[in-house]
């Protein structure tokens, strides 16, 4: 009696090939044996590599969730930050601006000094800085600024007008997103012209994952990475989740807004007030 199977080198053909009963009746070849009986199967059961659909609706879903669809020119958020550096801790009162071309402004007024994050201009003539306690200020990278989303109110960098031809979204289905659970998994970055060396890293770089709450679709958390101001390419893993939603005036805004650097807490914001335009 004559075992066959067809191979792996076979599959295409459907060409059997045997085994004969001398190999079969040694246990020492029986390994063997079923090693090539399995690969395959293995080979079949092999899922194809996810590919997303295009996220366009989903884009919409969100704005729906966000602002009932209507357009958000700029909103204002007031509150107070702690801000976490290593064992140390400072807190103090924060003013974080928002607006629709991707512009933002965030000022952290804590005890040992004023911190400031901004982002000014848009597209390839962005410009980005921080501020540390000490008052420098310091300019941050194209492949770093230009990121499609600000980072405390992602939902209105949705609606981006003067980015909105390089912008592109894709639907993951449900997946993880960070660090913190599975969501909705919307996914952009941008896709800008030009041959130049700055703007394709630009691209490569700018991917940005949106966690979204699969019941009410309002951002959950935002993941992406950003680089040291030096230029060396070491990933730094950011993560800012969102909670406590409020409906104000018809948009739906964080109360909890958490940034983590490398998978540990840097600042934790409190919303107290809103001023929407």
């Amino acid at each position: 009696m004559r075992l066959s199977v067809f191979c792996h080198s076979s599959l295409l053909t459907k060409r059997p090939c045997f085994f004969p009963p001398s190999l079969l009746r040694s246990s020492r070849h029986l390994p063997f044996v079923f090693l090539v009986l399995a690969m395959p199967l293995a080979i079949m059961a092999q899922e194809a590599p996810v590919q997303p659909a295009n996220g366009t609706a989903l884009v919409g879903q969100v704005l729906a969730a966000f602002s009932v669809g209507h357009a958000i020119h700029q909103v204002t958020l007031s509150g107070n930050v702690t801000w976490h550096a290593g064992s140390l801790e400072d807190s103090g009162p924060v003013a974080l601006t928002a607006s629709t071309d991707g512009q933002f402004q965030a000022t952290f007024q804590l005890s040992r000094g004023q911190r400031q994050e901004t982002q000014a201009g848009s597209g390839a003539n962005a410009a980005c800085t921080w501020t540390g306690s000490d008052g420098t200020v310091h300019s941050v990278g194209l492949t770093n600024c230009l990121k499609p989303a600000v980072w405390f109110l992602p939902a209105i960098s949705l609606q981006t007008a003067l980015l909105s031809n390089s912008l592109v979204a894709s639907d993951w289905g449900q997946g993880a997103v960070g660090g913190d659970g599975v969501y909705r998994h919307l996914q952009i970055q941008l896709q800008l012209g030009g041959q130049e060396q700055t703007l394709t890293d630009v691209t490569a770089q700018s991917i940005t994952d949106f966690g979204l709450d699969s019941t009410t679709l309002l951002p959950a958390v935002l993941a992406y990475k950003v680089h040291p101001d030096s230029g060396i390419q070491i990933p730094i893993d950011i993560e800012v989740r969102y909670s406590d939603y409020h409906n104000i005036d018809g948009v739906n805004i964080p109360f909890s807004i958490q940034r983590y650097v490398n998978n540990s807490v840097q600042l934790e914001i409190v919303v107290s007030s809103v001023h929407i335009n």
